[in-house]
C-alpha cells in the first residue's frame, strides 16, 4: 500500500509517489493533442461534468470534451477558503463544495490504481500557504471523503522546496514563487540540515492563471464586439481557446484563438503582456513584503523556485528574477514540483523516508476576542501565534465582564494582529456554572498537523468541561452528512453516475436562482475588477445575502443589473 503526494490545485492537480528510485509523477489522465506538448501529459484538470441522465466525466474528458455537454464544475477549490457552501455547474445545477471536491479526490484515488497500479490509501495533501483554518479543515475533509488517510496537509511552497532541495542540497535560503490558477503565494523558506522552515510568508488570495484568462478574454471580446448571443456551450469553448491561446504564447510569439462562429483572432505575446501587465506588477508586493520581514534584499536568495502554470510565462519569470535579483532553476517543473515536494513529505511521515523532515507551522494567529477591562474595548486576546510549530496547543484563563453574568461568547478568531484582519471561525454560547468563587475558565486551542483547531473549555473552580468541540465547517458540522456524502461520492465513481438532486448543499433562506447569481459574482466577476468596482459589487452581494423574503427579490435583481456590464465574464 502506498502513500502518495496530492497538489490538489484550482485549474489541476497532480499526485506523485517515493520510490527507491525517486520520485514519480503518476500519470492520471491523457491530454488532447493540442494540449500535450504544453507539460499537461501529467497532470488532471480539476474539473467533472454532468449531463442530464447523470453520467458524470472527470479531467480532460469534462475540460475538453465534445461528447460531453452537460453542466461543468471547475475551480472547484477557492470556494473553501470563503462563505460559499455551492458550486454551479454552468448550466445552472448545484451541488456542495465538499462533494465536489470529494468526487475529485476520489477519482484521483481511482485512477492512480487502474492507470498506474498504486494502491493509494493513504496521502499528504497540499494547500495553499496563506489559506486559513477553513480551507485546511475542508480540504482534510474532502480528502478523508474521498477515501485518503491524510497524514498531513502540507505548504505547497513547502513542498516545493522540498522537490527542488532533492537536486540542489547546497541551497539554505529559498524563495518560493507559486502562482497557480488561482492563488498567488510567496515564501521564504531556510533549509538547515534537512529540515525546511517557513521564515515569511505573504500572497494574494485570488489571483492566477484564471485572471489572465478573463483579461485576455475581455481584450478578444472587445475587439471583436462577439459573444452576447453565444450559447453555454459556445462560451466553453471560446474559454478553452482563451487558455490554450495564453499557454502557447509562452513559447511562441503569436497564437490563433477560433471563435465559435467559425472566425480567428490573433493575438500577439506582446499584446498579451500589455493586457496581463498589471497583474504582473501586483505579483511584486507579497515579494517585497517577504523580503521586508527579514530585513534582506535582492541578491540574498541562494535559491528561486518558480511554481504553477502562471509562472511559466515569460513576462512574469523576467519580472520576478529582476525582483529578486536570482535566476529561477530552468529543471524545475512548475506543472508537478508541488506535488513531487507533497510525496517526499508523504515518505517522511510514513517513516520511508529519513534523510529529510519539514515543519508545519501556523500561518495567522488564533485568538478570541476579550473585553479589556482597562479600556472596556473588544480586543484580540491571542492564543496561539502565527508561525508557531504545529502541533500547538496553549491555554489561557478568561473571566466573566460581570459577576451575575450566566453564559458567555467564545469565539475563534483567526487573523492577523498587525493588519488588525480578523475571521471569526466559530463561536459557542457556553453556560457559566454557578460559583462563590472564582467563575473565570480555561480556553485551550489545540492546533494539529492537519489544520483541526480543537476548542475545551475548562471551570477553573471545578474542572468541568465546559465546552469540548472542533473548529467544522460546511457539511463537516454535520458528522452523519459526511458518512452519506463519501458513500455517495463512491458509489458515483464506481458507478459513473451521480445524482445532483440528492447531493447535499445546505439548506438556504435564498432561492436557488439568488444563490446561483452570488456565485456568479463572487467566484467569475467579483476577483477580477480593480478595488472601487469590486467593492460596490461586493456591498451588493452583502445585501442579497443578509435579505429576507421579503426584500430578496429585489437585492437580487440589482445585483443582477449592476453585473450585466461584466457579462463576458460569467
Amino acid at each position: 500500500m502506498a502513500v502518495i503526494g496530492i497538489d490538489f490545485g484550482t485549474t489541476n492537480s497532480v499526485a506523485a509517489i517515493y520510490g527507491r528510485s525517486g520520485v514519480e509523477v503518476l500519470e492520471l489522465d491523457d491530454p488532447p493533442h493540442e494540449w500535450a506538448p504544453y507539460g499537461f501529459s501529467r497532470v488532471i484538470p480539476s474539473v467533472f461534468a454532468s449531463d442530464e441522465l447523470g453520467r458524470i466525466a472527470f479531467g480532460w474528458e469534462a475540460k475538453a470534451g465534445s461528447e460531453f455537454t452537460g453542466n461543468r464544475f471547475d475551480a472547484i477549490k477557492p470556494p473553501f477558503a470563503s462563505q460559499e457552501d455551492a458550486a454551479f455547474g454552468d448550466e445552472g445545477a448545484s451541488i456542495a463544495v465538499e462533494e465536489a471536491a470529494t468526487l475529485l479526490f476520489a477519482e484521483i484515488q481511482r485512477r492512480a490504481e487502474s492507470r498506474s497500479g498504486v494502491t493509494a490509501r493513504q496521502a499528504v495533501v497540499t494547500v495553499p500557504a496563506n489559506s486559513k483554518g477553513r480551507a485546511r479543515h475542508r480540504t482534510k475533509i474532502c480528502a478523508g471523503m474521498g477515501g485518503f488517510e491524510v497524514l498531513g496537509l502540507i505548504n505547497e511552497p513547502t513542498a516545493a522546496a522540498m522537490a527542488f532541495a532533492q537536486s540542489h542540497p547546497d541551497a539554505r535560503r529559498y524563495l518560493i514563487f507559486d502562482w497557480g490558477g488561482g492563488t498567488l503565494d510567496v515564501t521564504i523558506l531556510e533549509a538547515v540540515d534537512g529540515v525546511f522552515i517557513e521564515q515569511s510568508s505573504s500572497g494574494i488570495a485570488r489571483s492566477g492563471g484564471l485572471d489572465f484568462d478573463a483579461r485576455l478574454s475581455k481584450a478578444i471580446l472587445e475587439s471583436t464586439g462577439k459573444g452576447a448571443d453565444w450559447t453555454t456551450a459556445q462560451k466553453r469553448s471560446f474559454r478553452l481557446e482563451v487558455e490554450l491561446a495564453k499557454i502557447r504564447l509562452s513559447t511562441q510569439e503569436s497564437a490563433t484563438i477560433q471563435l465559435p462562429d467559425g472566425s480567428n483572432s490573433q493575438v500577439t505575446r506582446r499584446r498579451f503582456e500589455e493586457i496581463v501587465q498589471p497583474l504582473i506588477s501586483e505579483s511584486a508586493a507579497p515579494i517585497e513584503r517577504c523580503l521586508r520581514d527579514l530585513n534582506i534584499g535582492p541578491g540574498s536568495i541562494d535559491a528561486l523556485v518558480l511554481v504553477g502554470g502562471t509562472s511559466k510565462i515569460p513576462a512574469v519569470r523576467a519580472f520576478v528574477q529582476d525582483l529578486v535579483g536570482t535566476d529561477a532553476d530552468p529543471d524545475i517543473d512548475p506543472m508537478t514540483a508541488i506535488a513531487e515536494g507533497a510525496a517526499i513529505a508523504a515518505a517522511v511521515l510514513s517513516g520511508e523516508n529519513t534523510e529529510n523532515d519539514f515543519f508545519v507551522s501556523t500561518e495567522h494567529a488564533l485568538g478570541t476576542f476579550a473585553v479589556n477591562a482597562a479600556t472596556a474595548s473588544m480586543d484580540f486576546s491571542q492564543i496561539i501565534p502565527k508561525s508557531h510549530k504545529l502541533p500547538a496547543a496553549s491555554t489561557q484563563t478568561f473571566y466573566p465582564v460581570f459577576d451575575e453574568q450566566q453564559v458567555v461568547m467564545i469565539e475563534v478568531v483567526e487573523g492577523d494582529p498587525e493588519q488588525y484582519d480578523y475571521v471569526v471561525l466559530k463561536e459557542w454560547t457556553v453556560p457559566l456554572l454557578e460559583s462563590d468563587g472564582d467563575r473565570g475558565f480555561e480556553l485551550t486551542y489545540d492546533y494539529d498537523v492537519s489544520g483541526i483547531l480543537k476548542v475545551r473549555a475548562v471551570d477553573i473552580e471545578s474542572g468541568t468541561v465546559l465546552l469540548d468541540d472542533d473548529v467544522a465547517y460546511g457539511v463537516a458540522e454535520d458528522k452523519k452528512e459526511i458518512a452519506s456524502m463519501a458513500q455517495r461520492a463512491r458509489q458515483a465513481v464506481a458507478t459513473g453516475q451521480v445524482n445532483l438532486e440528492s447531493s447535499s448543499t445546505r439548506t438556504s433562506k435564498l432561492t436557488p436562482e439568488s444563490e446561483e447569481l452570488l456565485q456568479k459574482a463572487t467566484q467569475k466577476v467579483i476577483p477580477y475588477l480593480d478595488s472601487q468596482n469590486a467593492a460596490q459589487l461586493q456591498s451588493l452581494v452583502d445585501s442579497l445575502r443578509s435579505s429576507d423574503a421579503g426584500s430578496e427579490a429585489a437585492c437580487r435583481e440589482e445585483l443582477r443589473t449592476a453585473l450585466q456590464p461584466y457579462s463576458f465574464l460569467i
